[in-house]
């Protein structure tokens, strides 16, 4: 520390938090006042948005549009449920989410033998119409096989089959195989699609339980055969028609979501009002939400029920999170403006702090009245018998109550047993005659108020001390909490 604040252990002023959180939680009285303020406000502002919404309800049913005024509500009110249709698909449908460029696919490749010849196209085409068509995609549902707990429309796009076509030499040599043998043959390829490779593998052996329980109904109605599983294959590859595929729907979404806005900035009152009804939605609630994204699921639903049904208890519970948000909102306010007047104000807030900031002793509190502090009275005894001071000033620059002048008379007559006489120096800096006082003393007894006193007044008199060679022994405190000074209060 330099020679201009030797008196400072540091310039950093450090925040006690105890002392903070122990001062807010004696302003709950304020606090809560703050905070039903805020509610009575937000409740306010609840009831008017609820009556306004109303208002629009009412609009709609007595709303009498144009031909053509009714028929662009129409369109826009189609156009709104596609967009919802399309915002669904694109976030359950697991080949949408699929990575276009690194594409998991399972090829399987079955053969179906040891059928009659007049058998085998029933036979295969009863597989392919049983994977291509959703048959397989329910069966994955209903076997609980795996875990594909997913709208069957998103999982039927994950399965498909097909038969590759021959050359005619190659199918005649087939033929007269057949011919020969009595008996007919041919082969499909069954295929999945996967989010990575575990899950395109789980699929595919799914799937292979799946034709093996389908082998029994097709048996019984199409022909006796044999199903074998020739082979499998995991292929990983860039799949051009899904990314194609992929940016059309998102593509048409956000046509569609701008074509709906363009629409309804378009519409008047009564347009809007009816819009509103037949879509089963809240506009200024949706442009909330899209602003400031601070509704959640479960109130849009809410929000929803109350637009459709007009019940009171569908208002009631929209109105009710206003009060709630307001009280909590008035809380923050009250403690955000209570914390920044403790940090911006300049006085000395606790002893602990003293401690942390002055290198001087700071001895303790005296208390109020005539009780007395042994243990202050002890520290100041054994700190002027170890500086040889029999005679000490206890200055402050301010007036005292009755009692805090009870206290320290009190303390003084605790010093003066112990042979330390002590002159209590109440306003010096008025005083001028106990400046003489103070300077032959040689020593004094700084004594602050936590409050009111201000680091800058311990600063200025510090400063004067030093200037004409007054040692300071240390510092007491006096505590008032509660009670308002007539006067900025010194040391």
């Amino acid at each position: 520390m330099n020679d201009l604040y030797s008196w400072k252990r540091t310039q950093d002023m450090e925040i006690d938090l105890t002392d903070l959180l122990r001062r807010l939680g004696m302003q709950w009285k304020q606090l809560f006042i703050c905070a039903l303020a805020f509610t009575m406000l937000a409740g306010g502002y609840g009831y008017l948005k609820e009556r306004n919404r109303s208002g629009v309800m009412e609009t709609a049913e007595d709303a009498q549009l144009s031909e053509e005024e009714l028929e662009n509500v129409m369109s826009a009110v189609e156009l709104h449920r596609d967009i919802r249709m399309q915002e669904e698909y694109l976030e359950n449908s697991v080949l949408m989410k699929a990575d276009p460029y690194h594409k998991h696919r399972v090829s399987m490749l079955y053969s179906i033998d040891g059928a009659k010849r007049q058998d085998i196209q029933k036979i295969t085409e009863s597989y392919l119409n049983f994977i291509i068509n959703g048959g397989a995609a329910g069966a994955l549902q209903k076997s609980g096989i795996g875990d594909w707990d997913m709208d069957k429309s998103y999982l039927a796009e994950l399965v498909t089959a097909y038969q590759k076509s021959y050359d005619s030499l190659y199918q005649k040599v087939i033929d007269t195989a057949e011919d020969t043998a009595g008996q007919a043959e041919s082969l499909f390829y069954a295929e999945v699609t996967g989010l990575d490779q575990n899950q395109a593998g789980q699929l595919a052996s799914d799937m292979q339980q799946v034709l093996k329980k389908q082998y029994t109904n097709v048996k019984a109605q199409a022909g006796s055969h044999r199903l074998t599983l020739l082979s499998t294959e995991h292929n990983i590859l860039a799949d051009s028609n899904l990314l194609a595929q992929q940016r059309d729907k998102r593509a048409q979404l956000k046509s569609n979501t701008a074509n709906l806005k363009a629409a309804a900035d378009a519409f008047n009152d009564k347009q809007l009002a009816v819009y509103q009804k037949e879509a089963g939605l809240d506009i200024e609630k949706e442009m909330i939400e899209k602003e400031e994204n601070t509704e959640n699921h479960d109130s849009s639903k809410e929000d929803a029920q109350s637009l459709e049904g007009g019940g009171n208890a569908g208002t009631a519970a929209v109105s009710a999170k206003y009060p709630v948000l307001g009280f909590l909102g008035g809380m923050f306010v009250y403690c955000g403006i209570y914390v920044c007047w403790y940090l911006f104000q300049d006085t000395v807030k606790s002893v602990k702090e003293m401690k942390n900031l002055y290198a001087f002793p700071v001895y303790g509190c005296i208390p109020l009245g005539k009780q007395g502090n042994d243990q202050l009275v002890n520290r100041i005894r054994l700190a002027c018998k170890k500086q040889g001071i029999t005679k000490i000033c206890a200055a402050s620059d301010f007036s005292f109550t009755a009692e805090e002048k009870d206290g320290m008379e009190v303390m003084a007559g605790q010093l003066e047993r112990f042979g330390i006489h002590t002159v209590i120096a109440e306003d010096a800096d008025r005083d001028t005659a106990l400046w003489d006082t103070m300077a032959e003393a040689g020593n004094v007894l700084l004594v602050c108020r936590i409050g009111t006193t201000t680091h800058q007044m311990i600063d200025d008199v510090m400063r004067f001390y030093t200037e004409n060679g007054i040692s300071v022994s240390g510092a007491v405190v006096l505590k008032q909490p509660g009670k308002k000074l007539n006067r900025a209060v010194g040391v």
